[in-house]
Order: C-alpha cells, then structure tokens, then sequence
C-alpha cells in the first residue's frame, strides 16, 4: 500500500506516526528524567537537613555536659536525670546563636545516668527545622537495648533491690609498683599482675569493692671515706712515685675505676688488675632490618641494654679491662689513716675525699633513716607499695519479682532513689528501656 504523504504551510512533511508518539516520549522524558532530578533534589536537601540538625543537636548536648560539669550538677546515681532549659545554656555562655543555626532555641534538654555515659534527650522547640516536634513524629514503642544510631533517645529506668550483708577479706602483703598492673580493673584501681595473690571470698559471695591502702618505703645507702690525723707533705694518687716525694703511703691504697673494655690487650703492670669476658656484635631487628649497637663493634654485655638489643651475631671477639692501685706518696712524718667511715672518727680530723665509694642499698623499710646528721652521706630512694583487700557482700533473692518503674520504687521504699543507694544494707539495681522519636 502506497503511504500517503502530508506538508504544513512551510511546505515541511507531517510524519503523522511520530505525532501520534509524543504524549509517550513526553511520559518517558519527564518520568526518566525530571523526576530523578527531584529525587535526587529532595534527597540533598534531607541530608543536608539532617546534618544540620545533627550539628545543633550536637552542640546543645556539648554544652549541656559542660554545664552540669563545671556546675557540679552531673546525675552520679544509675538512672537518674538532670533537666535543663536550652535558654540557660545561651544566658550562661555554654551556647550561642551560632551553634544553633544563627538561631535562639528553646525548650529543655534531659541528661539521663546510663552506665558510664550519659544519654541527652532533647525537646527543642522554635528550633525551624530542627524542632523535635516538627522534625518527628512521634515515639516509639520501649525497646530493651539502646538504639544509639538514633538522634533522639529517651531513658526509661526500671528498679529493684536486694538485701545485703557487707564484709572484708583480710588484707594482703605489700605489692611492689612492678608488680601491679597498669590496668585499671573493672573495680576503679589496678591490682596485682598475679591476681592468685588477692584474697579469697566466699562461694556465692560478690565482690563489691576493692579497697587499697598505700604507704611510702625507704631504703639507703651511704658514702664513705678514709679519714686521716694530719695533713703533711702528701701528693695526689698515683700507681707510680710522682717525682719529689719519697715514702708511698701503704695505708691510702685505693683502686681506679674500671677501663672500658677494648679488644687491645692492656699493657701489663704489677699494680694492674686485668680482666678478660667476650665481646659479641649486638642488634635489634626492626621493620625486617638488624638495627646494631656501638656502631657495630664488638662490645661486651654487661655495656649494653641486652633486653633492647637483645639479638647477636655468631662471630665473637676476646675484650679486656683494667683497674690500677693507686697511692697517696708523701715525705717527712707519714699519715694515719682510719677504716672508711661515713661520719667523722673520733682523732680522725681530715677526710680524704678522693677515697669516696658507697655502698650498697639497704633493704626496704618503712620508717625514713635520713635525718639531719645523715645527710651528708646518705641516698634515700622512697617507693609506694601496695595492699589490698575486699568489700564483698552476700545478697538475698531481689526484692520485687519483676523491676518497677520509678514511682513504683519510691513509693514502695518510701525515700529517693540517691538516698536509697548510700544505704549498705540494700543493694540498687537498675535496668534500662529506651525509646527513641521516629521520623
């Protein structure tokens, strides 16, 4: 069949078939394309909303914390609330405008006792968008876990007790700060590495808290010298006769410190003392390469921190050192000297300060052994030591069959609930129900 051709005015052909069309392609158009764009519109602007509220939401909760912190007004008690209004948050400098949209909110805001934390419940109002009672719904019905990845969460406690008995264990020995974890425990303090060293409580019993008492110890040493009766013609130490004076002074024998150990063999005296151990090439690896000490040479453990550089290389190498005697040298009337004291002997006037050693630390004690005398000689080293011991309590079956609300709770109790908790004969327990608003 011979299709029939038509012209406009123009002279343009009419394709009739695609006229017929354009009520469908304008369907698809607007459908495929201007609706997406609204979507995707109307997504944006929530997302920035929701930031935005969030942002605001944000700050009230920052500012309320700090508020009722610095204030002194924190709920301390499990399941208790603190209520504020949003406008003293502004009069009292915690907020300002411009945390809220360049806008003055109103209404209060909740800080609920959850556990460790606190949980903010808002009612915002004259907030634009942002008004909670605008921007949700409604609430939700009570759930038994905490929804946190919603904005807006309200607390509900439930109540009930126990009735308890209060009672110690007996006190442990003393730990030293080494052996005391640097973890706090779940109780508040940190205890014993070796927690097997804490005291025992009776099967059935709880712990409900630990006690620690802590004192000071004291150890010391002292120096000491030899002390001598006059002064005379004497030089200063040497292993060999300085030249001008005659006598060596037998009596003021003293030793050298020790050299540093070295690979060269000391040269031989017969006031030497030499020694001899075995020198190794010490590294540490780290991020898969060998980190070494001393510059690679080979040196002798007891130089080096052997926990830190605590890998060698197999070749070894023989090392040495060496201490001298020394004397005082004198001429005409010769000294005499005392043992080493620490305190002047009596008819012993001079002490001869390059004797100087000290000795070894004592061992610990409680009672401080410096005094004013003491002084002059005496190293205190002071540590803390620690001792613990348990509170733990024996509970009866709770009190109420099923936990109760709040009011129920006074009510039955006849008194609050923070005066309820400072008693030691009941044990409070509180559980938790949320809910949250919906959008």
């Amino acid at each position: 069949m011979k299709r029939t051709s038509y012209v406009d005015s123009g002279g343009n052909t009419i394709d009739y078939a695609f006229e017929s069309k354009k009520n469908i392609l304008r369907f698809f158009f607007i459908f495929g394309t201007i609706i997406p764009l609204i979507l995707i519109g109307f997504i944006i602007y929530t997302a920035v909303q929701n930031s935005r509220c969030n942002n605001v939401y944000k700050h009230i909760k920052t500012a309320t914390y700090n508020y009722l912190n610095e204030t002194d007004s924190l709920p301390t008690i499990e399941g208790e609330n603190e209520k504020i209004s949003i406008s003293k948050l502004y009069n009292n400098d915690y907020l300002n405008s411009a945390d809220t949209n360049n806008i003055k909110c109103t209404g209060n805001i909740k800080a609920t006792k959850y556990k460790d934390e606190y949980i903010y419940t808002l009612d915002l109002k004259n907030c634009n968008s942002c008004t909670t009672s605008t921007r949700y719904k409604g609430w939700s019905n009570e759930l038994n876990y905490y929804p946190k990845s919603k904005s807006n969460v309200d607390v509900i406690p439930y109540y009930n007790y126990y009735e308890r008995q209060l009672n110690t264990t007996e006190w442990t020995n003393y730990f030293e700060p080494e052996e005391i974890s640097k973890k706090t425990s779940e109780y508040g303090v940190k205890l014993p590495e070796d927690i097997d060293k804490m005291p025992e409580i009776p099967e059935g019993s709880n712990i409900a808290d630990v006690q620690i008492e802590e004192e000071y110890q004291y150890r010391y040493k002292d120096k000491s010298w030899l002390w001598y009766d006059i002064t005379g013609d004497y030089s200063g130490y040497s292993s060999e006769r300085p030249e001008g004076y005659a006598n060596r002074d037998d009596d003021s024998e003293i030793y050298t410190k020790w050299s540093k150990y070295s690979q060269n063999y000391p040269e031989e005296k017969d006031y030497r003392d030499i020694i001899s151990t075995t020198g190794y090439i010490f590294y540490y690896e780290k991020d898969g390469k060998k980190v070494y000490a001393n510059h690679k040479n080979y040196t002798a453990a007891e130089d080096i921190d052997t926990e830190k550089y605590d890998q060698k290389e197999e070749t070894t190498a023989k090392m040495y050192r060496y201490r001298d005697k020394v004397w005082r040298w004198y001429n005409g009337q010769k000294r005499e000297y005392s043992r080493y004291y620490s305190a002047k002997p009596e008819n012993y006037n001079y002490k001869d300060e390059e004797t100087e050693t000290e000795g070894d630390y004592s061992s610990w004690d409680f009672k401080s052994k410096l005094n004013s005398e003491s002084i002059g000689y005496r190293t205190e080293e002071t540590r803390i030591v620690t001792r613990y011991r348990y509170i733990y309590e024996i509970l009866s079956a709770p009190v109420f069959d099923t936990p109760v609300s709040k009011e129920e709770f006074v009510n039955s109790v006849n008194t609050t609930v923070p005066e309820f908790a400072e008693q030691q004969d009941f044990k409070l327990e509180v559980s938790y129900k949320f809910r949250y608003q919906k959008r």
